[in-house]
C-alpha cells in the first residue's frame, strides 16, 4: 500500500482495532509544544534550529529527550524542568485545534464497532484535557496509553505493544495513525499491519521512509473508510 489514500481506496479494514497518536494526529498542537520547548531552551540559553528540533524533540517524551540528549541539564535534577514543561503546556491547552476530520473519524469508527486506543508521548493530564475537554472523545476510546504507562517512549514500540497487549489484539491486525517519523518507527517496530501517516507536522516522504504505508493530509472519514 503506498501513496495517498483516495475515496475509492478504503484503508482501515472493517472491524480492525485502530491505534491513534494524539498530538499532531488528532489535534494540531505542535505549535504549543514548540513554544514550550522554546521557553525551556531559553531558560538554558540554548539555540535549537528547526531541523534539530524535528529530528530530536518532535513526537518524543520530554523525559526521554532530557535523559538521552547531551545538554546543559546534564548532572542536574530534571524533574523540576519536566514539571515546568508540563505546567507551561497546560497554560496553552486552549490553543490546540482539531485535525480536520478527527472527531468525525473517531466517532464513526466507534459507531461501527472498532476498538480504539490512543498511544501518546504526552502525560496523562495533558491527554485527559485534549481527549476530553478539547475533542470530547473520551467516551469513544477504550484505552489511552500515556507517558506514565511506559518505561521508554517513541520510537520504542513499547507504548503500542502495551496497547495491543491490553486490548488482547495482534498488532498485525491493527491500523494506526501517526504524524511523526519517531511514531511511525514505533509502529513499524511493533509490527502494526496498516500504518497511516498524517502530514500535519512531517513531510509525506519522511513518514513513508520511516515505514508509513501511505500518507493523508487529514483524517476525513471518507478517505479512510468504506462509505
Amino acid at each position: 500500500m503506498s501513496g495517498q489514500a483516495t475515496r475509492c481506496e478504503p484503508v482501515i479494514a472493517p472491524g480492525s482495532p485502530v491505534l491513534f497518536d494524539m498530538d499532531g494526529t488528532l489535534v494540531l498542537s505542535e505549535h504549543v509544544h514548540r513554544r514550550v520547548w522554546e521557553r525551556f531552551f531559553a531558560d538554558w540559553r540554548m539555540d535549537v534550529d528547526e531541523e534539530t528540533y524535528a529530528r530530536t524533540y518532535l513526537g518524543r517524551r520530554a523525559g526521554d529527550v532530557l535523559a538521552q540528549v547531551d545538554g546543559p541539564w546534564r548532572g542536574t535534577d530534571v524533574r523540576s524542568a519536566l514539571a515546568g514543561l508540563a505546567a507551561h503546556s497546560h497554560e496553552l491547552a486552549g490553543e490546540v485545534e482539531e485535525v480536520g476530520g478527527a472527531r468525525d473519524l473517531v466517532r464513526e469508527l466507534h459507531r461501527r464497532g472498532h476498538r480504539i486506543a490512543v498511544v501518546t508521548s504526552a502525560g496523562r493530564e495533558w491527554a485527559r484535557r485534549v481527549l476530553g475537554d478539547v475533542l470530547g472523545l473520551a467516551d469513544a476510546l477504550e484505552l489511552v496509553v500515556t507517558a506514565e504507562d511506559v518505561s521508554v517512549g517513541k520510537p520504542s514500540p513499547e507504548g503500542y505493544l502495551t496497547a495491543c497487549r491490553l486490548l488482547a489484539v495482534d498488532p498485525a491486525c491493527c491500523a494506526a495513525v501517526e504524524d511523526s517519523p519517531s511514531g511511525v518507527q514505533a509502529l513499524t517496530a511493533a509490527g502494526v499491519g496498516t500504518i497511516i501517516g498524517v502530514t500535519t507536522s512531517s513531510a509525506a516522504a519522511e513518514l513513508r521512509h520511516a515505514g508509513a504505508g501511505l500518507t493523508v493530509p487529514d483524517l476525513r472519514p471518507e478517505a479512510l473508510l468504506h462509505g
